[in-house]
């Protein structure tokens, strides 16, 4: 089942990763303090942390919506967005355990987390599939040239 849609599935949580961001973005922006899109929502912060923050997610939105138009899905795009995502999802928990403001189950994190081990089961799914189509492909265009 993931390897028959693989592809199509990585893609969509490229795009789930873009859209969150840039609602991380805008309730940044904007000082809405939800959960999900503010790491530490109960506690107050300044305008220029929540700026800077802002800014930072539409670059990581802009990240993952370069992932998902790259339909081809070449190593050189796809791998930099993978790494950079694991590395932003690991400082996000180190944060949640080195900051115990508040003892809730931390879900926003355990969603992220979730996300990017889906994303990277899935692209290395779709590009197992791809090879396997591609090693098709040159066989049965080797058997074509030899007949």
């Amino acid at each position: 089942m993931i390897n028959k849609n693989s592809t199509k599935i990585y893609r969509a949580l490229l795009l789930i990763c873009a859209v969150y961001f840039i609602a991380v973005t805008i309730a940044h922006q904007i000082g809405i303090k939800l959960p999900m899109l503010f790491i530490f929502y109960s506690i107050p912060s300044e305008r220029y942390q929540d700026l800077i923050i802002s800014f930072l997610s539409f670059g990581w939105a802009t990240l993952f919506g370069i992932g998902f138009f790259d339909s081809d899905l070449k190593m050189k795009i796809q791998a930099p967005i993978l790494f950079s995502g694991l590395v932003a999802i690991c400082g996000l928990i180190r944060v949640r355990l080195e900051i115990k403001l508040h003892n809730e189950i931390d879900y926003e994190i355990g969603a992220l987390a979730i996300l990017l081990f889906s994303m990277m089961i899935t692209y290395i799914a779709a590009i197992k599939k791809k090879r396997e189509t591609t090693s098709n492909e040159d066989f049965q265009q080797k058997q074509g040239d030899g007949e």
